[in-house]
């Protein structure tokens, strides 16, 4: 089997997403719509040029990768690789590229991560062999709305409002604040935030802002649907400011957003979350939450 990489156009992006699709669907990983990946070819600091390949079998695409750091920092990189799985052959020449670019991008001790699902057993292998190491899980939680949901129990001092365009930049500021500590932290700029959130279903009515004293503390940001799957809501983040951790305000935004989304019609609703991060696993369960999937996260040194 021959074959080649070349850098992917915008026009790729039905192409890609079947075969990403394909491979999530077959491996219980991420899946893609023509839509999902149109946003991704055209992230702003994304560089295609220089930080993307499609691989291509007979002609067709049958593979993806890349590095990505929004960051500009090179401190965390991510890489995003996913194909045909019948075509065990592009997974070598699309890990050379992209370890050779995040070298290129790397800051002394800088290092390159990948998640994987867990049926992806010959990437696994061809991962670990070429010195990738296993770092951690995540996992997919989900939740049904049928039955009871609590009502939300606000923390004094709080009022709850819906996101509007001049909430943009002290969003973006909350979910930064709230992921800063994770080891995994890659800044996201506001530029590329708001690429993602103009994305397709970015529906502002499932937007949940929580104020105190006039500032932004806490955010739920949904999508009324995941997966092409109209029924099934996703919470994309969680996020709450420092001094209001530990006083109730993410299980209020979390029951309302759940209860907002069942109001739609949902049935049952997901989210992603560090499998280190035992406070957010705690605080999911609490709301009804189980772990329904885990991936696997890789990573390899860099810098």
């Amino acid at each position: 089997m021959t074959v080649e990489l070349r850098v992917p156009r915008l026009d790729d992006a039905t192409e890609l997403a079947a075969v990403v699709d394909e491979f999530g669907r077959l491996l219980d990983g991420d899946r893609m719509t023509t839509e999902s990946a149109q946003t991704w070819l055209g992230t702003p600091s994304l560089d295609l040029e220089q930080d993307a390949r499609v691989a291509l079998v007979d002609g067709r695409i049958a593979g993806f990768g890349d590095v990505f750091d929004s960051s500009h920092q090179g401190k965390v990189m991510w890489t995003f690789l996913a194909g045909d799985p019948a075509a065990p052959d592009i997974w070598s020449p699309l890990l050379d590229f992209v370890e050779a670019r995040a070298a290129e991008l790397a800051a002394p001790g800088g290092r390159l991560k990948m998640s994987l699902p867990e049926k992806a057993v010959e990437l696994r292998e061809l991962l670990e062999s070429r010195g990738w190491v296993f770092d951690r899980f995540s996992f997919r939680m989900l939740a049904s709305l049928d039955g009871r949901l609590p009502e939300p129990e606000w923390p004094e001092g709080i009022s709850v409002s819906r996101f509007s365009e001049e909430d943009a930049r002290a969003v973006h500021d909350v979910q930064e604040e709230t992921f800063s500590e994770h080891d995994d932290h890659m800044p996201i700029s506001y530029e590329d935030w708001r690429h993602w959130w103009r994305r397709e279903h970015f529906e502002p009515e499932l937007w949940t802002l929580a104020f105190a004293d006039g500032n932004l503390q806490g955010i739920s940001l949904c999508r009324g649907e995941w997966d092409g799957d109209p029924a099934f809501g996703w919470v994309s983040i969680l996020g709450v400011r420092k001094p209001w951790r530990g006083r109730g305000l993410g299980l209020a935004l979390l029951r309302h957003s759940f209860r907002q989304l069942r109001g739609r019609g949902i049935e049952r609703v997901g989210l992603g979350v560090d499998s280190q991060n035992s406070g957010g696993v705690r605080l999911y369960e609490r709301a009804g939450m189980h772990v329904a999937r885990r991936k696997s996260t890789f990573k390899k040194a860099m810098g």
